[in-house]
């Protein structure tokens, strides 16, 4: 009886760590889709941004098109932006597999 009783819970346990390494692979796959989703934005947004900057650039008739100061400081804010969005997800990864490294090592 003893031993049905150990056999199956040791099962248990694996069937949890199992669960928790599934939630993991599915909350790191989101989060792939999501940054790729991101980034296809991104290049959308450069597409746009590069097709602006040509057409000027044939209305004027010179080769390269000039960006003024506003719209440098607005470009510059959108970077820094993404980039801090970038940054605090990072964070949360980290801390997430920090969280759960420390769940496995209970001894």
């Amino acid at each position: 009886q003893m031993l049905k009783n150990q056999g199956g819970g040791g099962g248990g346990q694996q069937d949890q760590q199992n669960q928790q390494n599934q939630d993991q692979q599915n909350q790191q796959d989101q989060q792939n889709q999501d940054q790729q989703n991101q980034d296809q934005q991104n290049q959308d947004q450069n597409q746009d941004q590069n097709q602006q900057n040509q057409d000027q650039g044939d209305g004027k008739g010179q080769g390269e098109p000039k960006v003024s100061p506003q719209q440098a400081q607005q470009m510059l804010k959108a970077i820094q932006a993404r980039e801090k969005e970038t940054q605090d997800k990072v964070n949360r990864e980290k801390a997430a597999a920090l969280k759960s490294r420390q769940k496995e090592k209970n001894w």
